[in-house]
């Protein structure tokens, strides 16, 4: 049964969704059939466990007089994934009233029922005015909205009364918005696989956008300043007119599109300072202490360990170490259950680290299991460095060559195994150099200062220069 369709469907469904799809195949308007409630209920006490079951044990439990009938267990099994198909339509529906402001317009139509059709535009016209969100779907609902009564309009031959030019703007305005922000994820996504997209309509896309009305548009004016800025990345004055125009219409998104498009301008930063761009650490800092506090970083109310770690990772090399210590304690509980401990001792050995209290890092990089690889070598990295720090170089060694044997195990990190293993290897030659010997000492900088990828470039030469 777990390959079933209804069965893989049912595995995502939480609690809720079972109470309220119970509900629905209990009403004779959705399903007829008691055998289907009953398929349901064997599957709605197992697959959202990921519990085994049977063909032929759902079967018993539905037809326990019968002989297996294979055939019409599967009739059974694609009749209810109909049946949840329906339900689960019916609730994105219920969450998107403007396509069900349209939809009931389109029923007073083709009706007839003028009188209602005007009651109820003039109701949507009101609500939609009080609507504060304007994301591009908002000037699509806002188009719908109009065609319908166009279509009402112009079929009583109220020629004098059509709003053809409210269609167009509202058109444009969508087509515009939708279209930036589909080139921002292109580009995006360019940007770190190398891939090559085609997209259409640029120049005047971008042309049209800087004129009235469209500029003064929200959504066209938040994702053109995006655009511009993933497009051509290196005029900073881009970067800057996008975070004041973003930051003026935060008010205007709805959370999944405003937690979108501050990972669009974090990842911008995080590239820019990979690129020896040091001004970014904090334009990316203040990005994610807005998107903190704001919540849109947040999802269901969890924050993942990546944001949590990046943003303690940028704080620290800013040396903003009081922000950091307060984000570690404050946003721990946001971290989900089983992630918590693991990310908190982490983080919590970095900021240990830079305030130099290395026993502490050892104490603490000993209190959790990380299972997460890159978690694993960063961990492990962070005691190299205590054991450094502290001078204790017997365990130093025996530690770099179980770190070397822990990534010939690993051969599928590609970039991060390359990392890892040219900072084993001049960590090993930082050892071994003699401090008298100069040219030794300045071959090993240039060395160090040449080769990537090195994460730990910094420390290194820190190191080299102190031999």
């Amino acid at each position: 049964m777990q390959t079933t369709l209804a069965y893989q469907l049912l595995r995502t469904f939480t609690k809720q969704d079972i109470r309220e799809a119970r509900k629905w195949l209990a009403s004779p308007y959705h399903n007829q059939r008691e055998d289907l409630q009953q398929l349901f209920e064997q599957l709605a006490t197992t697959a959202p466990e990921g519990l085994p079951l049977s063909r032929e044990q759902a079967w018993k439990a539905l037809f326990s007089n019968q002989p297996y009938d294979d055939q019409q267990l599967r009739l059974l099994l694609s009749y209810l994934y109909r049946c949840l198909e329906n339900f689960l339509l019916h609730r994105e529906a219920e969450q998107a009233p403007w396509l069900q402001q349209h939809l009931l317009l389109a029923a007073y139509r083709k009706r007839g029922l003028d009188s209602h059709f005007q009651k109820a535009f003039r109701k949507l016209q009101k609500e939609r005015s009080a609507e504060t969100l304007r994301p591009p779907e908002y000037h699509l609902a806002q188009y719908w909205l109009e065609q319908e009564r166009y279509q009402e309009e112009s079929t009583r031959g109220r020629t004098r009364e059509l709003n053809l030019q409210e269609l167009e703007d509202q058109l444009t305005s969508a087509f515009m918005s939708m279209k930036l922000r589909q080139g921002c994820f292109l580009l995006a996504h360019e940007a770190v696989y190398k891939a090559s997209y085609r997209i259409a309509l640029e120049e005047a896309l971008l042309e049209l956008a800087t004129q009235l009305p469209y500029r003064n548009i929200p959504s066209v004016s938040v994702y053109l300043h995006c655009y511009r800025m993933l497009r051509f990345p290196e005029e900073d004055a881009n970067f800057t007119a996008f975070r004041t125009r973003f930051f003026q219409s935060i008010g205007l998104f709805p959370h999944p599109e405003l937690r979108d498009l501050f990972l669009l301008a974090i990842n911008f930063c995080i590239r820019k300072i990979n690129q020896t761009a040091e001004g970014y650490l904090r334009e990316a800092l203040e990005l994610y202490q807005k998107g903190l506090e704001t919540e849109a970083l947040l999802e269901n109310g969890i924050l993942s360990r990546f944001t949590y770690n990046n943003a303690i990772g940028i704080a620290l090399r800013l040396q903003d170490l009081d922000w950091a210590e307060y984000f570690l304690h404050h946003y721990r509980p946001y971290l989900e259950a089983e992630q918590q401990e693991a990310a908190f001792s982490l983080n919590a050995a970095r900021l240990a680290f830079a305030r130099r209290q290395y026993g502490q890092v050892l104490a603490l990089l000993q209190r959790a299991d990380y299972r997460d690889l890159i978690n694993n070598m960063v961990a492990k990295t962070l005691q190299m460095k205590a054991y450094y720090e502290l001078d204790e170089y017997d365990l130093l060694e025996a530690h770099l060559r179980s770190m070397r044997a822990f990534l010939r195990r690993k051969r599928r990190m590609g970039y991060h195994q390359q990392n890892y293993l040219n900072i084993i290897r001049y960590t090993q030659k930082l050892l071994t150099l003699n401090p008298m010997d100069k040219e030794a000492v300045k071959f090993l900088e240039k060395e160090i200062r040449k080769t990537e990828p090195l994460t730990e470039k910094e420390w290194l030469l820190g190191k080299v220069v102190k031999v």
